[in-house]
């Protein structure tokens, strides 16, 4: 059976991806801050399969702990999932340092790391896949999201970049970039924008074609496809996943 690290997999769409592979057969590590949330979300499934360690991958060293502990499952590694990501939403005055090198941190730096700890392993395995999570952010603006849709979009050229170098040694590097999933992660924007909910989600979702918010489902299939030996020669590419809003 191959092996997954999904780094960030706690909630929505990570606990969505980690779920799929493990109905598909996958044995799956996951490593989050929030490790007791990603417990709670697998606690269902065969306890032979799957690993959690809390794991803070803006750190550094979380990079390298991560990998370390989805080598420990079974001694491979097959795939690398990452969905672990930070939102800040200020007005631009408001914006601190802090958080946009925090946001930096996690959403850009981490998937380098991981990805450049799990190489070696991915390429002994003979069918590497790296799946990265990005954001339409990452081709529209936001006027509150400076630091997320900055790091989304040197995510999809760090994808282009990874894939170049990691083809040759059989491993594929994609990016899957969600719209509107209906998380909580969408919390900080909602709180930005100080306007009714309900009626700022119906506001939004009039602009979508599709008519509703996306489920983390809908893009877990994405990205299990992607990590599977079927998506070989796909690589150095960024899906979006959002409704057709951005076709609108």
């Amino acid at each position: 059976m191959p092996t997954a690290l999904v780094a960030g997999g706690a909630t929505g769409i990570g606990r969505a991806v980690a779920r799929r592979l493990l109905a598909a057969g996958w044995h799956v590590q996951v490593s989050d801050i929030a490790d007791d949330a990603a417990r709670e979300g697998l606690a269902d499934q065969p306890p032979d399969r799957y690993s959690v360690s809390h794991c803070d991958l803006a750190d550094p060293d979380g990079a390298a702990a991560s990998v370390s502990a989805a080598l420990g499952l079974t001694g491979e590694l097959t795939a690398v999932v990452v969905c672990a990501g930070l939102l800040v939403e200020r007005e631009l005055a408001d914006f601190t340092v802090e958080e946009w090198d925090r946001t930096m941190a996690l959403n850009l730096r981490a998937p380098f790391l991981i990805t450049q700890s799990a190489a070696p392993h991915l390429a002994a395995s003979g069918a590497g896949r790296v799946v990265l999570t990005g954001s339409t952010a990452a081709f529209r603006g936001g006027g509150g999201s400076f630091a997320y849709a900055a790091s989304k979009g040197g995510l999809v050229a760090l994808v282009r970049s990874l894939a170049v170098a990691l083809g040759p040694a059989g491993v594929s590097v994609n990016c899957v970039c969600p719209g509107w999933i209906d998380t909580p992660f969408n919390d900080p924007y909602w709180k930005r924008v100080g306007r009714d909910r309900a009626q700022a989600e119906r506001d939004l979702v009039a602009r979508i074609p599709r008519g509703v918010l996306g489920q983390p489902d809908d893009v877990a299939g994405l990205m299990a496809f992607l990590a599977s030996q079927d998506a070989g020669y796909i690589t150095g590419q960024s899906f979006v996943v959002d409704g057709g809003l951005l076709a609108s």
